[in-house]
């Protein structure tokens, strides 16, 4: 089961997009993630916190679908962060070594305090 939902965070001289995603990020579930992601930031959002805490598998499909956003929003001078790994995840993400390219949050007042 895969469910994606968006919430946008009102913070003061500073629009955030906050997306919570729950569930499975595979080979199935990446493509409606990158669709979603490029179309937030065709929209002019230059700032994103994904919320991993509900996730419960990401295979490299959807760790290349959160590589390839993140270089993107970073050409067009904004950024990404990560909030709340789960467990699972956050092993995958240490596997890999993309926590060298993340900045990796578990607490939300401090990921939206990072965006200056």
């Amino acid at each position: 089961m895969y469910l994606l939902k968006i919430n946008k965070i009102e913070v003061p001289k500073k629009e955030i997009i906050k997306i919570e995603i729950e569930g499975e990020v595979d080979v199935y579930t990446s493509i409606e993630l990158k669709r979603e992601l490029n179309e937030i930031i065709d929209n002019g959002t230059k700032k994103i916190i994904i919320n991993l805490d509900k996730v419960t598998y990401i295979d490299s499909s959807g760790l290349g679908v959160l590589v390839a956003i993140l270089k993107r929003i970073r050409k067009e001078k904004g950024n990404l962060k990560l909030l709340k790994l789960t467990q699972n995840v956050k092993k995958i993400f240490e596997i890999t070594r993309l926590t060298k390219f993340f900045e990796i949050f578990e607490d939300e007042e401090k990921v939206l305090k990072s965006f200056n």
